[in-house]
């Protein structure tokens, strides 16, 4: 299977915590899953309710849970971050990569850090104008131009 980065895991998503973290099991242990390049609003739980957060984790539910997802990690990137989550690209069943989906969508935004030169940086930039330009998702309200 050809990805992103380096193959990490296949797994089935078993619950999705918002539009950019998941569960799933990796080796007998349940792990969280941080979605690389994408940031999405935050839909409750330990953080306050943004707008779009409660769509962008209905739309991750959509795609990814319970589904089989191909997970690859960024060359030169840590694997986990600070709060123990894997930090992965994700690919679903059809080959498509999840982050650059949710983004032209307007389910997220590209989340690229400073030091990092993700391989798919330029899709999700690229992705996110297309988003912007249509109004698509969290773009459609004049707040977000």
């Amino acid at each position: 299977m050809e990805g992103p980065g380096d193959f990490f895991a296949t797994v089935e998503a078993y619950e999705v915590v918002d539009g950019d973290t998941f569960r799933a099991v990796i080796d007998g242990e349940k792990t969280r899953v941080r979605i690389m390049g994408i940031n999405s609003p935050e839909s409750g739980g330990f953080r306050e309710e943004e707008d779009w957060g409660a769509e962008a984790k209905a739309y991750a539910k959509r795609k990814l849970e319970g589904r089989t997802l191909h997970l690859f990690t960024d060359p030169g990137d840590p694997i986990y971050d600070q709060y123990d989550r894997l930090l992965a690209h994700v690919i679903m069943e059809n080959g498509m990569n999840y982050a650059v989906l949710a983004v032209a969508e307007g389910m997220a935004h590209t989340y690229i850090l400073r030091h990092q030169e993700l391989t798919i940086g330029d899709t999700l930039r690229k992705a996110e104008r297309l988003a912007k330009s249509e109004k698509r998702g969290m773009w459609s309200s004049l707040a977000h131009d």
